[in-house]
């Protein structure tokens, strides 16, 4: 049994960066499963989904080649997170 906190329409912010075809995979997933994309820069993604079918959604979208960054209940934290990676890439 699965205890969800508050209401069943909580929202959740996935920040998505794709490999790939970024407009692509956003569409599919809204034709799909009705996840809109809130935010979308170069191939990272904000999409927002329920707390009932967030999981269905990240298994899709690590199928789908991508790689999910975070999981947040407001965009502002995934929106700093994505700037973070931008702004302060990693060298090898």
């Amino acid at each position: 049994m699965v205890l969800l906190k508050g209401s069943v329409i909580r929202k959740r912010y996935v920040l998505v960066l794709w490999e790939s075809e970024a407009e692509k995979n956003d569409r599919y997933i809204y034709n799909c499963y009705q996840v809109k994309r809130k935010y979308r820069n170069n191939n990272f993604s904000i999409l927002m989904c329920n707390q009932m079918n967030k999981k269905t959604v990240c298994d899709i979208i690590e199928k789908r080649g991508g790689k999910i960054i975070t999981v947040s209940g407001t965009i502002k934290k995934c929106r700093s997170c994505m700037d973070s990676i931008v702004n302060n890439p990693v060298h090898p």
